[in-house]
């Protein structure tokens, strides 16, 4: 097997026919068709069904081909890492970064560590819930910081911060909100504001939930605190983020019965156990557990 056979196998399945295929891979139509019929007869099976009019993968084809779409892409980002270390570009560090971490852990450090790595190219991805370790899992990213979630013994990872979380809703929203204990009853039938968790293998359930409470789901923290404002729903939110509102009174801090209206989340740099730090990712890991962690846990 080749890369070159799969991406003609891979060009047959995404233009729908041999002729398109062969036109999209600059080959011949009896290039591509030679190729796609060495995998099958590599592997003992039909990629396509070729009784009607254009190919159409079988069941095994289906499974062949989700696979080789997902080689192919880390072919080609290895590829591409090549050409850029033969160019002697800058090395890159991958951030997986939960959205409840934006800002205060995390912005002071990097700041520092570019100064003393200018090269650098940075690539962060923001997540939440078991989207946080996701990438790292899958080797997309070097690096995690995030809450005490997903954790087990394949992560190594290490406290470095603690963010703390209020829970909130507008004036209005509920009778005397800020000035008593709001029983769990009263916010069952409102709107309880949550972020979907963005991994797409294996979801967790969210935690500081009321049972049976109506929930509403947004992709980020942003449209979160705009609903919130606009007195559309309650929840927990990181309080650095809703300082201003807070102050001048647009957002009230809530106290609700047997729930966890105020808390610390420990925040932590995670790496996995079983994979070999570059050296940039290496030197970022020591800048946030060693060097900067005092100034971190003081915030």
């Amino acid at each position: 097997m080749t890369t070159e056979q799969l991406r003609a196998f891979l060009a047959v399945v995404e233009e729908g026919s041999f002729r398109g295929a062969a036109t999209r891979v600059f080959k011949t139509q009896s290039t591509v068709s030679a190729a796609v019929r060495s995998l099958e007869d590599a592997f003992g099976f039909r990629l396509f069904s070729r009784e009607g009019y254009r190919p159409v993968l079988t069941v095994e084809g289906r499974a062949f081909y989700r696979q080789a779409k997902r080689v192919l892409g880390q072919v080609q980002e290895l590829e591409a890492l090549g050409h850029r270390l033969a160019r002697g570009e800058a090395p890159t560090l991958g951030l997986s970064l939960s959205a409840m971490c934006a800002g205060p852990l995390w912005l002071d450090t990097v700041q520092r560590f570019c100064g003393r790595h200018p090269r650098m190219r940075l690539n962060i991805s923001t997540q939440h819930l078991s989207g946080v370790l996701e990438p790292l899992v899958t080797e997309k990213v070097d690096l995690a910081l995030g809450p005490h979630v997903g954790l087990d013994d394949r992560f190594e990872f290490v406290e470095i911060g603690a963010i703390g979380m209020v829970t909130v809703a507008a004036p209005g929203f509920l009778e005397a909100a800020g000035e008593r204990v709001i029983p769990q009853s009263e916010l069952r039938n409102r709107p309880h504001v949550l972020i979907s968790d963005s991994g797409s293998r294996a979801p967790f359930d969210h935690i500081n939930v009321i049972a049976g409470s109506e929930r509403w789901y947004v992709g980020d923290y942003q449209v979160k605190k705009a609903l919130l404002v606009a007195g559309l729903g309650w929840a927990r939110i990181p309080e650095h983020m809703v300082e201003a509102e807070l102050a001048d009174g647009r957002l009230l801090a809530l106290e609700i019965e047997n729930f966890s209206s105020r808390s610390r989340v420990p925040i932590y740099m995670i790496r996995l156990r079983d994979q070999p730090l570059s050296e940039l990712a290496q030197a970022f890991w020591h800048a946030m557990i060693e060097g900067d962690r005092a100034g971190l846990s003081a915030r």
